[in-house]
């Protein structure tokens, strides 16, 4: 653990992120930390391989952070946490989220996914039962809950459920659970579906990050099928921005979709990436793109995600703030920038750093 000595009466509220050393959470942290200086910010995170501390190492130190190693799906540590924090709102982003990992192993998903949240809706609600005024449980979920568009239509809040992976089908059941608790018990919920995110820190087993690795060590680049699966993919940073928005301002027991307005057949995506990172590495135009390989297609492939975002423009006022082209090129001009941290994530070595910066000095 680190900085609990912060002065509880000098804190304006105490927010709990789970998963908050994820890809998403990270940049969720950090908007929060730097944003709400009188805000205590709460990072819980099991440390899987997704969850990677060195995202964070520039508010590791900062007065109103404090970490805490915990897993969702253990009921008593989840108890222990909200009694000795007792937060005035959860931002939930822990969750297993590779398709292909829910694919070979579905159960991991369920443990994570449905018990980890009903076990923070459990420890929420009797935090809160004699007073939840002014607190909130906000829930982050997918566009995946969706199913599949056909080449017109966007998803909206009132889109039927139709999930078509164990990751999905896993992230409708915690949805629900959600929207459960708040009919039942009262609980002050809000929740958001987002569209596929990108930028700095992401874990290299998805697209984008992928792609950049493999084009940095002339490596085959992999497309599903045919290449024409379509995400509407969003800015992670536009991403914690819209969260700290809905958290702050959004109705309570309402959903928002967060969308990027930024939709890409897969392989125009890779294609455009092969295009930037030749350009950013000096390469002969068109280099990269002899790499492009099509594989074996996903089973249960969705074939197109689309968000409407006009909810959350017209009721809370927030848009995505970057063009396309802008993201991806500054997406890989951080992991050519950061090439330390990539190998870290690649060889396992990030896993080392709790070690080294927590148990070495008798914090947990």
């Amino acid at each position: 653990m680190t900085n609990n000595d912060t002065n509880d009466a000098m804190t304006k509220q105490t927010l709990l992120i789970t998963g908050g050393a994820g890809f998403i959470g990270s940049h969720v942290v950090r908007l929060l930390v730097y944003k709400y200086p009188d805000y205590r910010i709460v990072n819980l995170d099991a440390l899987t391989y997704a969850g990677n501390l060195e995202n964070l190492r520039d508010v590791e130190h900062a007065p109103n952070y404090v970490f805490e190693r915990a897993d969702i799906t253990s009921p008593d540590e989840i108890k222990a946490l909200f009694e000795k924090y007792r937060p005035d709102g959860v931002i939930h982003l822990a969750a297993e989220s590779h398709v292909d990992r829910s694919i070979a192993n579905p159960l991991a998903f369920v443990e994570t996914n449905v018990m980890g949240t009903v076990n923070l809706l459990n420890a929420a609600r009797n935090i809160w039962k004699d007073d939840a005024g002014g607190k909130r449980f906000y829930h982050v979920s997918t566009d995946e809950v969706y199913g599949s568009l056909g080449e017109e239509g966007l998803f909206t809040e009132e889109t039927r459920y139709d999930p078509r992976s164990p990751y999905s089908a896993s992230k409708a059941a915690s949805d629900h659970f959600v929207r459960a608790y708040f009919h039942t018990y009262d609980l002050p919920v809000v929740l958001s579906n987002c569209s596929n995110n990108y930028g700095p820190n992401h874990f290299p087993e998805k697209l984008i990050p992928l792609i950049i690795n493999n084009i940095k060590q002339d490596k085959p680049l992999p497309v599903y099928g045919d290449g024409k699966y379509t995400r509407d993919w969003l800015w992670v940073k536009d991403h914690a921005s819209a969260i700290d928005t809905i958290f702050h301002k959004g109705r309570t027991g309402e959903t928002y979709n967060i969308g990027g307005n930024n939709e890409w057949k897969n392989i125009d995506l890779v294609e455009k990436l092969c295009d930037i990172m030749d350009e950013l590495l000096g390469k002969p135009a068109g280099a990269s793109r002899r790499l492009i390989t099509f594989v074996k297609d996903r089973p249960g492939h969705d074939r197109r995600y689309a968000i409407d975002a006009s909810k959350l423009k017209t009721e809370l006022g927030w848009e995505p703030s970057i063009k396309a082209e802008a993201g991806f090129r500054e997406t890989a001009q951080w992991y050519l920038d950061n090439d330390a941290w990539l190998q870290h994530v690649v060889s396992g070595a990030y896993q080392q750093y709790y070690n080294q910066q927590y148990q070495t000095t008798g914090n947990k």
